[in-house]
């Protein structure tokens, strides 16, 4: 997975939870408006109905949250996939060329700290 395609998925999962948490907050605030509207001692039903109205709305954005979670998770896997594949196929390969890449960067720490 390049670091361009990395970072677009964090971009549009980061922008989707904002415009969730935004709609949420949004939500919490109109009911907060209409129960301080309301009059409490003769509008029981009322204040029943902007509960439950709230209710729904909190249940359908963690639902499209569950949702946007597993469309980004799907779109990882589709990335990460062909990489697994390539280290399933050629485990010898993959573990040198780990081995190498680990040693360069020990290198590079060690030269780093004289």
């Amino acid at each position: 997975m390049s670091t361009n395609t990395g970072d677009r998925m964090v971009n549009a999962g980061v922008a989707g939870a904002d415009h969730l948490k935004i709609q949420t907050a949004e939500a919490l605030e109109d009911a907060a408006r209409r129960l301080r509207d309301t009059d409490m001692a003769s509008r029981g039903e009322d204040i029943k109905n902007i509960l439950h109205d709230v209710e729904c709305r909190v249940n359908q954005f963690r639902a499209e949250c569950g949702t946007e979670y597993d469309r980004i998770e799907t779109g990882y896997n589709e990335c990460v996939e062909p990489v697994e594949n390539i280290i399933i196929d050629h485990p010898i390969p993959s573990v040198l060329v780990a081995t190498g890449i680990g040693v360069l960067i020990g290198m590079l720490i060690f030269k780093a700290r004289d």
